[in-house]
């Protein structure tokens, strides 16, 4: 397949994507010179050119009746995402809600009998993405020099029925 991101999609994402989706063809429109084009111009000229799926996180195109017939008359996959925050951590939440998104969503596309509308579930970066502990006051259960440390064999693995890491 071949699949355009859009500009709002942070170009970063390309390698890891042509890594894991190497048997597609992945461009940037500001690596084919696209950067700044109108939706209206944008929409057909991607057809034209054969790419099969959009990326991008425009959720208002959805939303602008013209930009709709674009798409629909055209027949291309439309993929969005939405974008939260600012700085790193929304490039970050993008560059990992398209690499998740488009891994997991493109082999459904290729075998779709028809066009589709998807939008990625949202990767969000910050505290709820990771758990934080301190072993100086509050040593997880696997932590050596723990009081009450378990034998080998007794031990639980990191984050499974483990107070410290929940």
């Amino acid at each position: 397949m071949k699949i355009l991101l859009d500009e709002q999609v942070p170009e970063p994402v390309i390698d890891p994507l042509n890594h894991l989706l190497r048997w597609h063809q992945i461009d940037h429109v500001q690596r084919i010179g696209w950067k700044g084009k109108k939706d209206f111009k944008l929409l057909p000229d991607l057809a034209a050119r054969g790419y099969e799926v959009l990326v991008t996180a425009d959720v208002n195109q959805l939303h602008d009746q013209a930009e709709c017939k674009l798409i629909k008359k055209y027949g291309f996959h439309h993929v969005r995402f939405e974008q939260s925050g600012k700085g790193v951590m929304a490039a970050g939440g993008a560059i990992a809600t398209v690499i998740a998104g488009l891994t997991a969503v493109v082999p459904v596309l290729e075998k779709a009998d028809g066009q589709r509308i998807v939008l990625l579930k949202s990767v969000r970066c910050g505290p709820a993405q990771y758990v934080l502990c301190d072993p100086k006051e509050q040593p997880p259960a696997y932590w050596p020099g723990r009081a009450g440390d378990l034998p080998p064999r007794q031990r639980r693995r990191p984050g499974v029925n483990d107070p410290a890491v929940s």
